[in-house]
């Protein structure tokens, strides 16, 4: 009985050390798919890219914030009860208090076994449904973990409207600046724009985060009319500042009053100093209208 026992005992030893070694190799060669690797065993989120637009002005901005009803926590609370667990998003663009946007993206990790990645388009109308009527899904599509909504971005195009009619349509309050007369100098304006186009410190235009450097490259920069007195300023650009976008608006509208030559936006901008430039145009005016990746 002693043998039978020392030999039991030793047979257990060894199938422990066997299954030890599997569970060792398994966990260091994991499981390799087209969205990431883990160990055997363990689900690996999905990445999802969510193409999105929203109406900014019931929205204290695209990013969470405590107490706040935002853009980005509308959408996790979404995605999460559709998932089944807790899910967070990036965003593109950091869209501020009252800025809209028809072209935003955004990125979340969705847990491997979630109903949701069974049938996307089905999914799609299920999350624009619980985001409500301020928010717009357009689609949903796996994409590689690689693959980043914010970092991964060439480049962004955002559009200011503005309207100098002495009456405005009612439908455009949402989305447009409304200065009425005297018209503005589209041709003057667009002189002043041409100054700001390529690679410059934009101090004088941004609102400083921390020891931000505000270096930035401005690839176009233009303003156009349109009929009924809507004019259209219209950015693209790899990465914009806090309120950038808006100062330059404002600034180029003090050049379209014929308060300052268009030679003036270029002085403003050598200055490096935010008082430099003056009135910041309002937030709803504004709109994200999309994003580039390479």
């Amino acid at each position: 009985r002693g043998a039978r026992r020392g030999r039991g005992r030793h047979h257990r030893s060894r199938l422990g050390r066997r299954s030890a070694g599997r569970g060792r190799r398994g966990h260091r060669r994991g499981a390799r798919g087209p969205f990431g690797r883990g160990p055997v065993g363990v689900a690996v989120p999905v990445r999802v890219r969510i193409d999105l637009a929203y109406d900014g002005s019931g929205f204290a901005g695209f990013a969470r914030q405590r107490g706040q009803r935002t853009v980005q926590g509308v959408l996790e609370d979404a995605l999460t009860r559709l998932s089944g667990a807790e899910v967070q998003i990036v965003g593109a663009g950091r869209t501020d208090r009252g800025v809209h946007a028809s072209r935003q993206v955004a990125h979340g990790d969705v847990p491997a076994a979630a109903r949701l990645l069974h049938d996307l388009d089905r999914a799609r109308t299920a999350l624009d449904k619980l985001c409500g009527p301020q928010i717009t899904i357009w689609r949903l599509r796996r994409v590689p973990a690689s693959f980043d909504a914010r970092f991964s971005a060439t480049q962004r195009r955002y559009r200011y409207r503005l309207c100098d009619a002495a009456a405005m349509d009612p439908s455009w309050r949402h989305d447009t600046w409304h200065l009425g007369p005297p018209h503005l100098d589209v041709e003057a304006m667009d002189a002043g724009a041409a100054q700001l186009v390529g690679e410059h410190d934009f101090s004088s235009f941004c609102r400083r985060r921390d020891d931000q450097h505000l270096i930035r490259r401005v690839d176009r920069l233009f303003v156009r009319r349109r009929p009924a007195g809507l004019v259209v300023l219209g950015i693209e650009g790899k990465a914009f500042c806090h309120q950038m976008v808006r100062s330059l608006t404002g600034c180029l509208v003090a050049v379209g009053r014929g308060r300052h030559a268009p030679e003036w936006v270029a002085d403003v901008l050598a200055a490096r100093n935010r008082q430099a430039a003056g009135q910041i145009a309002p937030p709803h005016g504004l709109t994200l209208t999309g994003v580039r990746y390479t």
